[in-house]
């Protein structure tokens, strides 16, 4: 049975779920799984290992992690080619436009076997002249791409890709555990919206923006509570932030939740908040909507164009505009909280599952 190495950087808990799938689907269109991942763990990520959840064949080789910026982490993937070598894969997969990239893409080349790049990287945060040329001569020997979504798809293709070659592979976890929550009902017109926002509190992710939207928009009358799930370097600042606003009775920072939680906050919640400056997609939005809440999401965030349908699943909203993006906090409840989530939960559930991302794992096989 041909083999089909996955070389990636870390178990992440949402992962495991999708690999678990890919493992059967690949071994009924005859193919065998085997995925690399570059290290257990790194100093930003804080979830908790269960490798009996794990129902396909991996490796780990305990790589070095180089911590680049607070929220950026890098991994030096030394020993990959060894441990290719003993795998001897007919088929390549890595995750970006990582050093192990390059050199996963140096042995494909040396064995004469096929190799696709999967990558979420969208445009908005370009990187150097240096970086850019690397990731160009990445795209311009890979023989396939596997991409997040639209914006990742358009990211690529710009880069040099072959669009043909290019398989939409949605970035989704496990939504069957959040399409069956029981969602919050809709506020009364004088109960507060209850408003949720998770995610790293590093700059980039621009909670300040939010809380100043919030502040705005109660204001002008509405009745928002925030809740804002998360950890990291800005949680102080943005503690005082909040307080400065006089948010103090109107917001509650939570803290770090571990993965299994977060099914009770997306329920409690009556919408999600996505203020991000730069994501390359953005899974707990993907989940908030999953769960039913109706989205206030950057642009700046690859998921926002696939899964956000203006007024009808949500709202895109520049955050940098205090007063629109206060706007649109208060359009919620005029456009009816229980519509808009159920047309985000419908969304999701038709088009962003475990399922439509393996499809597309399956078409990049077969056009090999």
């Amino acid at each position: 049975m041909p083999v089909l190495a996955v070389v990636t950087n870390l178990p992440n808990p949402y992962r495991v779920p999708l690999f678990n799938l890919l493992a059967e689907r690949t071994a009924a269109a005859g193919w065998q799984l085997e995925v690399v991942f570059g290290s257990r763990s790194n100093a930003r990520r804080k979830w908790q290992l269960d490798e009996n959840e794990f129902r396909f064949p991996h490796r780990f080789l305990e790589a070095r992690n180089i911590q680049l910026a607070p929220d950026r982490v890098a991994n030096t993937y030394r020993g990959i080619g060894r441990e290719l070598a003993r795998i001897k894969p007919d088929a390549l997969v890595t995750t970006g436009f990582s050093l192990g990239s390059i050199a996963v893409g140096r042995f494909a080349r040396r064995q004469g076997v096929p190799w696709a790049i999967w990558s979420g990287a969208v445009a908005g945060r370009e990187p150097g002249w240096l970086r850019r040329q690397q990731r160009r001569w990445l795209v311009r020997r890979a023989d396939g791409f596997l991409v997040y979504g639209t914006a990742a798809r358009d990211y690529v293709v710009d880069l040099g890709a072959d669009s043909s070659r290019v398989h939409c592979a949605w970035n989704t976890v496990d939504t069957a555990r959040y399409l069956a929550l029981h969602r919050a009902p809709e506020p009364r017109a004088d109960e507060p919206i209850r408003l949720l926002s998770v995610g790293y509190l590093e700059r980039g992710k621009r909670i300040d923006l939010l809380l100043d939207a919030v502040a705005h928009a109660r204001r002008r009358g509405e009745n928002i509570q925030l809740d804002v799930v998360g950890d990291g370097s800005e949680r102080a600042n943005l503690e005082s932030h909040a307080q400065r606003l006089g948010l103090n009775d109107a917001v509650r920072f939570l803290g770090f939740r571990p993965n299994a939680e977060l099914p009770q906050h997306y329920a409690a919640a009556h919408a999600f908040a996505f203020p991000t400056q730069y994501d390359v997609w953005g899974l707990a939005l993907l989940e908030a909507m999953a769960a039913g809440l109706p989205a206030l999401a950057s642009p700046r965030a690859g998921a926002t164009r696939d899964l956000v349908v203006e007024g009808e699943t949500g709202f895109a909203v520049e955050f940098m505009r205090t007063e629109d993006a206060a706007e649109s906090l208060c359009r919620l409840r005029q456009s009816g909280i229980t519509t808009m989530g159920n047309a985000a939960r419908n969304r999701i559930a038709k088009h962003f599952t475990l399922d439509r991302s393996a499809d597309a794992w399956l078409e990049l096989l077969k056009s090999w």
